[in-house]
């Protein structure tokens, strides 16, 4: 008798852990649809709902049989901006004194850069102005120019490229803008000085 309760207890710890493994979650697609429910006629009833209505699905799409990739757009190169057009030091043009938003002024020149370095020093060297040091790797001049009272003051000739012109700012240090008077006066010996296309 005691061996007969333990098969039958074990065979139910069996069925048990079966069940307990089994995923219910795809037991809808096994399921049987069923009739909707007569009601007899005389009984009053509230109406019946679905409680969880099945929406429509989507419309399948006819695909071709063979599915053909579109072709590729045809690659356009856009412009390059002036300052890298102008590769061929012919092609670099003449500084022009300007001014930035805020009307402080400052030089724009288009064209490669190392012609515009050596035409920068070129026209620094004719207008006698004191060099000190300089930098091409960084664009930077460091000049000594004579203040309201004849004393020699250290500025900073920044050469900055920007999107479509190289341009060259006065400064004091990295921070402070130089006087806007002493700016106006280098730039405007700057671009008188400035050689002319193909001068040495």
């Amino acid at each position: 008798m005691l061996l007969r309760s333990l098969s039958v207890f074990g065979v139910a710890v069996v069925l048990a852990g079966c069940s307990a493994a089994r995923d219910p979650a795809s037991d809808y697609r096994v399921v049987r649809e069923v009739p909707p429910l007569v009601i007899p006629a005389g009984v009053e009833i509230r109406p019946i709902k679905p409680l969880y209505p099945i929406p429509p699905g989507p419309v399948p799409k006819e695909w071709p049989k063979k599915f053909k990739a579109p072709p590729p757009k045809p690659l356009v190169l856009a412009d390059a901006a002036p300052a890298e057009k102008a590769a061929d030091p012919a092609a670099t043009e003449r500084p022009v004194l300007t001014q930035d938003g805020n009307g402080y002024p400052l030089i724009s020149v288009v064209g490669d850069v190392n012609v515009i370095w050596d035409g920068l020093d070129q026209a620094l060297r004719k207008a006698a102005i004191k060099v000190d040091d300089r930098d091409q790797r960084i664009g930077l001049y460091y000049l000594r120019l004579s203040d309201e009272v004849g004393k020699d003051t250290p500025y900073q000739l920044r050469l900055t490229r920007g999107q479509t012109a190289y341009t060259m700012t006065l400064q004091k240090d990295d921070d402070t803008l130089a006087p806007r008077t002493t700016t106006q006066s280098l730039f405007e010996a700057i671009v008188a000085n400035w050689p002319e296309a193909g001068q040495p």
